[in-house]
């Protein structure tokens, strides 16, 4: 270790040097997107340029958006991450990401002309009103998919979901009703007759009442939602347009479009039985949308007709005036929200291979059942609960098990608890270094390239790198002491020795380079070192030295078909002692050399590994309903590879399993709550406790 000392000791002087350098080399340095002291934003949807303008709250300060063709509706998802944009002429919705004012999709509404975007209370759908067919769409929020339509009246175009979230309400403008819907099943529960022409409406932040405009009759129809009735109509002024409801609940403002003003109502209930006229203020040309600031001392107008943003105090009722682009509609606030991202690159050691798996369990006849409780993804088992079991590894793999890439939700990422909004796995399968920079794997672009788009939708606080296992070809080797070991031949580690010591040399290049990469990606998005933590991580052992090896080597049998450990005492004592210790001491002078910090997780697993005497399998006492608990069980995944019927994937063989990555999720854990001023980490486990019972100690 005392050749690190030195480089290790001046790393915080030079990190400041590293960033200047960038900036000397051409490199954009731009600041990632910032929300300090920001008190919420508007989006105008511009139907006149297919733009978006936002509108800082804090500032006033303007930024454009392109989005679809005729953009009249915008919406702002409750945690503030989101936009959508109803685009009417190209019968599409735009997705926002608010935290980059970036567009992350755009997609069919459903239906013709869509006119109106409202979300529900989580956020986890959004409903569009599609004026030409008269249906409403409901939109997934995680795939921004159609996932149901349902019929309204005549030219849906407002629709607001009430803060409770039960119900939406929709208004026809040709029918003269409002539609009432389920958010939960999307039914078409009720319809409510309102005045001439209905637009825009506003629910009271009670959900008692909904407030909807009547271009027409130049009205306000205020709804009950308890009973879905009409209870008062309310006089504005010419060709109302729109409304909105202020936070807390106080006042109503109304979008008077054909006499350019802005009514505003008192709605308290505590003063005021009915709802009532409190004052009128003259705004810019053809007023359309209305909307409220998060804390309710300004109401933004868009004026449709002179291109401009009315902004109102609502303390002094004076106006001010912010451009936009061409014909302004739609308006929505929100409130401004970080996200966060820890990111993981690499290959099947962290992307979770083996996360299917908890602990090891054979025995005669377990085709078709939950394999001693180890199996993660079986379903609809039989009445013992063991056994006519189904199967699917979608259940823990998802849509990464079609590419093979094999991301489990189990993975070392996943497992971590970190204040983060999202925690985000690009590891993959069979991934090297060249996969980490520049070439596609499994159908998928090369991890940095997944990287960039991560860091500009997201504030990316973490990026963990388990890589260079490939490059050595660790896998070979194992491979090679398995075929040794069944065909009675001469010890692997004669035959591999010198191809693992090149495979180190081409290792730590290929990794170094790696680095460099993700460096680049980070910087190209606007990141100064400091703005994340960046780790490269070693391997866990899957294997314990030949003494430790509970069935004997002579037993062929036992060793392979029983405990699916089938290698030479010396071979495993030559991966436990020389191949994963020489691949953590490579990789940590790689972390050394390119001032990254180093998570040593080489003895992570001792005790716990394959065939150790200190683990045991799974037994007749152990189902997925009572599984074995972490703290017997082995924690890697046994050659999966027999004469007969495989359990599983044998490319899942000698990884990580479910418990092997939690212990994993709780080293990275500890690795990011530590906040001295080490760079090189090493974790293990405590005996006889469970996985996620690890402690972190700092290397010298």
């Amino acid at each position: 270790m005392a050749r690190y000392l030195l480089k290790r000791t001046a790393r915080c002087a030079v990190a400041g040097a590293a960033v200047v350098g960038l900036a000397v080399a051409g490199v954009a340095v731009v600041a990632p997107p910032a929300v300090a002291g920001e008190l919420g934003f508007a989006y105008v949807a511009n139907s006149g340029s297919d733009t978006v303008t936002t509108i800082s709250v804090s500032t006033g300060g303007t930024a454009t958006i392109r989005v679809g063709g005729g953009p009249s509706a915008v919406a702002i998802s409750p945690d503030g991450s989101l936009a959508y944009v109803a685009n009417t002429t190209s019968n599409s919705v735009s997705a926002i990401r608010t935290a980059t004012k970036s567009v992350i999709a755009t997609f069919t509404s459903g239906g013709s002309h869509p006119a109106g975007v409202a979300f529900n209370a989580l956020g986890t759908r959004a409903f569009v009103t599609n004026a030409g067919s008269n249906t409403v769409s409901t939109i997934d929020t995680a795939t921004h998919r159609v996932v149901a339509l349902t019929a309204v009246g005549k030219s849906p175009t407002g629709i607001t979901v009430i803060p409770d979230g039960t119900r939406a309400y929709v208004s026809n403008t040709n029918s003269n009703t409002v539609s009432v819907l389920n958010t939960t099943t999307t039914a078409h529960v009720d319809d409510i007759a309102v005045g001439t022409r209905p637009g825009r409406l506003a629910a009271t932040p009670d959900s008692s009442k909904v407030l909807v405009v009547n271009t027409g009759s130049g009205d306000v129809s205020v709804l009950d939602t308890g009973s879905n009735r009409r209870i008062q109509t309310v006089a504005v002024g010419a060709g109302p347009s729109g409304v909105a409801v202020a936070p807390d609940g106080l006042r109503a403002y109304v979008s008077n479009g054909a006499d350019d003003t802005v009514t505003a109502l008192d709605t308290d209930p505590a003063t005021t039985d009915s709802i009532a006229v409190r004052y009128v203020v003259r705004v810019g040309h053809r007023p359309t949308g209305v909307a409220i600031s998060p804390d309710g001392d300004k109401v933004y107008v868009s004026n449709s007709e002179s291109g401009t943003t009315s902004v109102i105090d609502t303390a002094t009722t004076r106006v001010s005036t912010a451009d936009v682009d061409s014909g302004p509609t739609g308006i929505a606030t929100g409130v401004p929200q970080t996200l966060t991202a820890a990111v993981s690159l690499g290959d099947s050691f962290i992307s979770g291979v083996a996360g299917r798996w908890q602990g090891n369990g054979v025995r005669e006849g377990l085709r078709g059942t939950d394999v001693l409780g180890t199996d993660r993804a079986v379903y609809r088992c039989g009445p013992l609960g063991t056994n006519s079991c189904k199967n699917d590894p979608k259940i823990v793999y998802g849509r990464s098990y079609d590419n093979k890439c094999l991301r489990s939700y189990s993975a070392q990422i996943q497992a971590a608890d970190l204040p983060v909004t999202r925690r985000i796995n690009l590891a993959c399968s069979g991934a090297d270094t060249s996969d980490i920079i520049n070439t596609p794997l499994k159908n998928e672009p090369p991890q940095s390239q997944q990287l960039a788009l991560v860091a500009r939708d997201y504030r990316v606080k973490l990026v963990v790198l388990n890589v260079g296992g490939n490059d050595i070809g660790f896998r070979d080797i194992i491979k090679s002491c398995v075929i040794t070991y069944l065909r009675s031949g001469p010890r692997c580690r004669a035959e591999k020795a010198t191809a693992f010591t090149n495979g180190l040399v081409r290792a730590e290049t290929n990794v170094a380079l790696a680095i460099d990469k993700v460096r680049e990606v980070m910087a190209a998005a606007g990141y100064r070192r400091d703005d994340y933590r960046f780790v490269l991580q070693s391997y866990p052992s899957p294997v314990p030295t030949g003494a430790q090896i509970r069935y004997p080597e002579a037993n062929g049998y036992d060793r392979y078909q029983v405990g699916g450990c089938p290698v030479y005492n010396s071979d495993a004592d030559w991966v436990r002692n020389v191949v994963v210790p020489k691949i953590a001491d490579s990789l940590e002078y790689v972390a050394d050399q390119k001032e990254v910090e180093f998570l040593d997780v080489r003895d992570l697993f001792s005790g716990h590994e394959v065939c150790a005497k200190s683990a045991e399998q799974a037994t007749d006492y152990d189902n997925h309903l009572k599984p074995q608990l972490g703290d017997k069980a082995e924690w890697a995944r046994f050659l999966d590879a027999t004469p007969f019927v495989n359990q599983g994937d044998t490319d899942e063989s000698v990884h990580p399993n479910y418990y092997g990555q939690q212990a994993l999720g709780a080293c990275l854990t500890a690795f990011y709550e530590y906040s001295g001023d080490k760079w090189n980490h090493l974790c293990r486990n405590v005996p006889g406790k469970g996985a996620k019972h690890v402690v972190l100690d700092q290397i010298d």
